[in-house]
């Protein structure tokens, strides 16, 4: 189980070297995550960003360097690394790219967000400012819950979902892999939403969402079939 990103207290004065991947609006809440993270014990030392546009190499963002693209790890020593991606094919994409070279994921949890000991969190995943996690629940690998969220008991949310800022997931809720919740959504107890579906902003689900499916309104109503939205592989 892993509860709060937390390091075995023997290794908490031992700081990691850690990457970005990605070097967008989200990767900078990383980063500021990682830095908050910082100022419980020093764990993190935040080497800069990985970007796949070689005009943005050398650039500076947080004061930080965008060290080039993955190329940047095959000739240097591999630190630790998370995502810092907000669209989910394409941190799946980054994901795979980077467990493909060999790179070890860490887990992201920002000082303020609070977690029952009974929250399991997957690899690779970040649980932003002000996000709230009762009990018995289980996260995928590589999961945004993005600012002032809240996941009642016994929810289930897999790999690859993204929930953006202020929403609310009820009780016994499970998000299959690779759903977008959009901002200020609620869900209802039991409801389930079935993979690569997209939920829109303000949405109120009250019953199940089949898969590939994009849901708006409130109640929140199915409006169009999605396409796989997956990478190729």
């Amino acid at each position: 189980m892993i509860v709060r990103g937390v390091v075995p207290a023997e290794l908490e004065d031992a700081m990691k070297d850690v990457v970005i991947l990605g070097a967008g609006g989200f990767a900078r809440e990383v980063w500021w995550a990682l830095e908050e993270m910082n100022t419980e014990c020093n764990q993190w030392n935040i080497l800069g960003f990985i970007d796949e546009n070689p005009d943005a190499k050398g650039k500076s963002l947080c004061e930080l360097p965008v060290l080039g693209g993955f190329e940047w790890f095959k000739n240097e020593f591999k630190p630790q690394v998370i995502c810092g991606v907000g669209g989910n094919a394409i941190r799946r994409r980054f994901a795979e790219k980077g467990s493909s070279l060999g790179l070890e994921f860490c887990t992201v949890v920002h000082p303020s967000a609070r977690l029952s000991r009974f929250v399991d969190l997957g690899k690779g995943t970040v649980v932003c400012a002000g996000t709230l996690l009762t009990t018995q629940i289980k996260i995928g690998e590589h999961v945004n819950l993005n600012l002032d969220c809240t996941v009642g008991h016994d929810s289930v949310i897999e790999s690859y979902c993204n929930l953006s800022p202020g929403v609310h997931i009820s009780g016994q809720v499970r998000l299959e892999e690779a759903v977008t919740i959009g901002t200020g959504a609620v869900l209802l107890p039991a409801v389930r939403v079935g993979h690569d579906s997209v939920i829109g902003a303000g949405a109120v689900v009250n019953k199940d969402i089949p898969a590939l499916s994009l849901a708006i309104g409130v109640p929140a109503k199915v409006v169009k079939s999605l396409d796989s939205v997956r990478p190729a592989a």
